[in-house]
C-alpha cells in the first residue's frame, strides 16, 4: 500500500439499549404508519409544522 493510504475495518454495531438488539434485517418502525408510496407526503406536513414552531 501507499504510505499515505490507510484502510480500516469498523468493529462496532448499533445496539438498542431497551431490547438489546439492532435493526439489521428488520428496519425501524415509522412514527406515522402508511403505505410506502404515501410516505413523503405524510411526512412533509408534520415536518413543516414542527419547523414552524
Amino acid at each position: 500500500m501507499h504510505p499515505h493510504l490507510e484502510a480500516t475495518i469498523p468493529a462496532g454495531r448499533p445496539v438498542n439499549p431497551v431490547s438489546g438488539t439492532n435493526w439489521e434485517g428488520t428496519g425501524v418502525q415509522p412514527d406515522i404508519p402508511c403505505p410506502t408510496a404515501d410516505a413523503p407526503e405524510r411526512a412533509h406536513a408534520p415536518a413543516v409544522a414542527r419547523l414552524a414552531g
